[in-house]
């Protein structure tokens, strides 16, 4: 990207999202997105910045998607991967949902933390861990800064050093509250900036019906729509391919330069 946007300088700021990868885990154990929304903008005020795109893939897309409905006087665009806003659930739901998150929360403590004794092997098996696998290249990329040293008994009493992950466990359960689709629609018809979502052929399942309905929800801009040959991950496993869609589709609009994402 860096390469089709030149040749002024663009400065890219990625985010290890609360709970992930090298961030620290939240003292408050809310993880709700509004909480991410919440980071990204202290984030830009401590940047300093007045104007800036936003890019977000899976998860940070979704919060992408508050933030473009919360802040559009700031975005020059949003860039949306794999992601089309937050996954809901029905309000009639929301109480199974509710129980849902008790129950797995009290089961924490009975969980044991997966052991690798490499971070190669660590690689491995987040490389074949469905629906949302990554292929094993892009895994060396992303496992590293996703892990922290332990270490355990074996069978024969002898101290084993190894690695497991550093993400917040309370990430691995159901949040305590869903969303539904009036919530999100509040949000994301609220959205003034150019937005480009850029789907993977093989990823997040029913996604289109879901484009389909919340673009119509999006008057107050221009919405596009990309598909990319790949899985949820493609902009690692297929970065040039995603990067086609992106940089071009920047480069059109009418936002004079772009600096910042």
């Amino acid at each position: 990207m860096l390469q089709q946007l030149g040749p002024e300088p663009v400065e890219i700021v990625a985010l290890d999202l609360a709970g992930h990868g090298m961030s620290s885990h939240r003292q408050s154990e809310d993880y709700g997105l509004w909480r991410y929304v919440e980071d990204a903008d202290q984030v830009v005020e401590q940047l300093g910045w007045q104007k800036h795109a936003l890019i977000g893939h899976s998860m940070g897309g979704a919060a992408a998607s508050m933030y473009a409905g919360l802040f559009g006087s700031r975005l020059t665009v949003t860039i949306l991967l794999d992601n089309f806003g937050p996954f809901t659930r029905s309000i009639e739901d929301q109480p199974d949902h509710l129980l849902e998150h008790i129950q797995e929360k009290k089961n924490m403590p009975n969980k044991r933390l997966p052991f690798h004794p490499t971070i190669d092997s660590a690689c491995q098996a987040r490389s074949k861990s469905g629906q949302w696998e990554i292929e094993y290249e892009s895994a060396k990329m992303l496992v590293p800064r996703g892990l922290r040293p332990v270490e355990r008994t074996d069978e024969q009493g002898n101290t084993v050093q190894g690695w497991t992950w550093s993400t917040d466990q309370l990430l691995t359960i159901r949040s305590a509250q869903s969303l539904s689709e009036k919530y999100v629609q509040a949000f994301v018809q609220r959205i003034t900036s150019p937005v480009l979502a850029v789907l993977a052929s093989r990823g997040v399942a029913n996604m289109m019906g879901m484009v389909e309905e919340r673009k119509s929800w999006m008057t107050k801009t221009e919405v596009t729509i990309k598909v990319v040959e790949g899985g949820h991950s493609v902009h690692m496993e297929d970065a040039p391919a995603v990067a086609r869609e992106v940089c071009p589709w920047i480069l059109a609009q009418d936002i004079g330069e772009v600096a910042r994402l």
